[in-house]
């Protein structure tokens, strides 16, 4: 008998995608005014992920930079969703 938290060969699961929360600046180019740089937090699979849907948020000309990651439980904390960027 397996206990409900084993797994069963013979049944596979749904693939589950892990995500992690990313943190993206989005710098405005220098000629504007209010230059500052805005992080935004977004969970996603992949840091390239992560930059694209910043990247989609952010003017042509503007620099993105992956800057850092959060933990598991600042994520939750922020009640950070997935695909969802989040100005932090």
């Amino acid at each position: 008998m397996l206990s409900r938290h084993a797994t069963s060969k013979r049944m596979p699961g749904r693939p589950r995608r892990r995500y992690t929360a990313f943190l993206v600046a989005v710098t405005p180019e220098r000629g504007r005014k209010a230059a500052r740089p805005v992080v935004y937090a977004v969970m996603k699979p992949s840091a390239e992920e992560a930059l694209d849907a910043v990247r989609g948020l952010a003017e042509p000309r503007d620099a993105v930079a992956l800057v850092g990651g959060l933990s598991t439980r600042i994520a939750k904390t922020l009640k950070l969703k997935p695909d969802e960027p989040r100005a932090v």
